[in-house]
């Protein structure tokens, strides 16, 4: 997914877009509900301000753009912490993650 996405949405919609675009054909399985405890969402507006505040002007015209480049192989971010636990018996590990924002691609990303 794009680097460019900072606080809440859009990020799944380019994605999508960058699926299309490399001419993958997407399969979604019928019958499958997921109700509303796949995820865990934090968007208290007093935590995450930035999740409810509208994107500024420069954010609002680059989340439409498709970023061919952006993902996984140019991620800027530091490991905080790993923690190797088990989930009925399969072993995890979660990593936590500091990210760093490039100013010049997404001035944004320091909003507060």
């Amino acid at each position: 997914m794009s680097n460019r996405f900072w606080g809440w949405g859009r990020e799944d919609d380019e994605f999508y877009r960058r699926l299309r675009k490399a001419e993958l054909q997407l399969f979604r399985p019928s019958g499958i509900t997921t109700g509303n405890k796949t995820f865990l969402h934090i968007h208290d507006s007093a935590w995450r301000k930035r999740d409810q505040r509208e994107r500024v002007a420069s954010q609002q015209q680059e989340q439409f753009k498709l970023d061919p480049e952006g993902g996984l192989s140019n991620l800027r971010y530091e490991v905080e912490s790993r923690r190797d636990l088990s989930i009925s018996g399969a072993p995890c590990t979660v990593i936590s993650v500091r990210l760093q924002c490039d100013t010049d691609l997404t001035p944004w990303c320091l909003l507060t």
